[in-house]
This record gives structure tokens, C-alpha cells and sequence, in this order.
């Protein structure tokens, strides 16, 4: 995670990916668009050679429904980058050793960790039913902002079978136990 990556996410509370997580994150809704932008795209060629082709029943439903869901599936990812907050007085270290501790319980491996930011992830076996999640903690003052989604450097995901959810739950309660 860059500094400005940081920084934007602790002014926003929203994790900022980069351009090859982005995809990754987003790919079902790419994914969904992909028909109807198609089927417009071929409307348009034809309107303009003067060949305009009509929409009928079933064209149109390969246009409304996969926008419906990719608008839904849109909102739900973007959503999923929110991070929690919680607010603490506990010191770098004393969260340092809170965290360590949840991830060796949990099975996260940590791949960054300095003063302002702890990235991990996991690596579920393959009849988990997931590809791994990528935690991000990171530290603002008084406040911890603790996110975990799909791990966006693995194949793309949409379910996480509750361990995102798991993962910032157990994490909070333990930090706000020990105030």
C-alpha cells in the first residue's frame, strides 16, 4: 500500500486499491456489463449504417437483467471497501500484540507492517470455498480502521463464506477488550 493509498483511505474510511486490485475486485461487474454493453454497441453500429436492428423480448432481458445485477453487485464491492472504525487509546505496540495474536489464530499472514498500516492475508485450502482474504489495518491517532475483502491479488471472489466478516469482527472485539 503507497502513502497516498493511506492516506486517501484514512480520509475517505474507504480502502483504496490499485488499478490491477480494482479490476480484480470489481470483475463481476465487468463481468455483467459485458452483454448489455455488447448488445448496445451493436444497436449503435447498426443505427448509424442505417441498419437499425429492433429489441425484442428476450434481447431486451440480456439488457435490463444483467444491468440490474451489475448495478447491484457495483453497490455491494463498494461497499465491502468501507472500513470499520473503532476508537482506541491503546498504544502501537499493545495493538501490535492484539494483532498478532488474532492472526495467528486465525491463519493471516502478514506481508506489511510498519507504523501506520498492517496488510495480511490468508490462504485457504481449496475446498474452503475461498481464494483468500486480504486484511488492512490501519492506524489514525485514536482510531483503528480494520477492513477485510476478497483477496484482489488472487482469482476474483464475491464470497467470502463470513470470514471477512469474521476477521474484522474478531479483530474489534479484541481491541475493545483490552481497553
Amino acid at each position: 500500500m503507497t502513502d497516498s493509498q493511506i492516506k486517501q483511505s484514512i480520509k475517505t474510511n474507504e480502502l483504496i486499491l490499485g488499478n490491477w486490485e480494482k479490476l480484480t475486485h470489481y470483475f463481476i461487474v465487468v463481468t455483467l456489463l459485458f452483454i448489455p454493453l455488447t448488445e448496445l454497441y451493436l444497436y449503435l453500429r447498426g443505427l448509424l449504417r442505417g441498419t437499425p436492428k429492433s429489441f425484442d423480448g428476450e434481447i431486451t432481458m440480456f439488457i435490463i437483467a444483467p444491468t440490474i445485477l451489475g448495478i447491484i453487485f457495483y453497490i455491494l464491492q463498494r461497499h465491502r471497501l468501507q472500513f470499520k472504525v473503532t476508537e482506541t487509546n491503546l498504544t502501537r505496540e499493545e495493538l501490535g500484540k492484539i494483532i498478532n495474536q488474532v492472526s495467528d489464530e486465525l491463519g493471516w499472514d502478514i506481508i506489511i507492517s510498519n507504523k501506520r498500516v498492517i496488510q495480511a492475508i490468508t490462504s485457504p485450502s481449496f475446498f474452503s470455498g475461498s481464494w483468500g482474504e486480504q486484511i488492512t489495518i490501519l492506524f489514525d491517532k485514536n482510531r483503528v480502521l480494520v477492513n477485510s475483502i476478497c483477496d484482489p491479488n488472487n482469482q476474483s471472489s464475491i464470497v467470502s463464506m463470513g470470514r471477512n466478516k469474521r476477521n474484522v469482527r474478531r479483530l474489534i472485539n479484541e481491541i475493545e477488550l483490552a481497553i
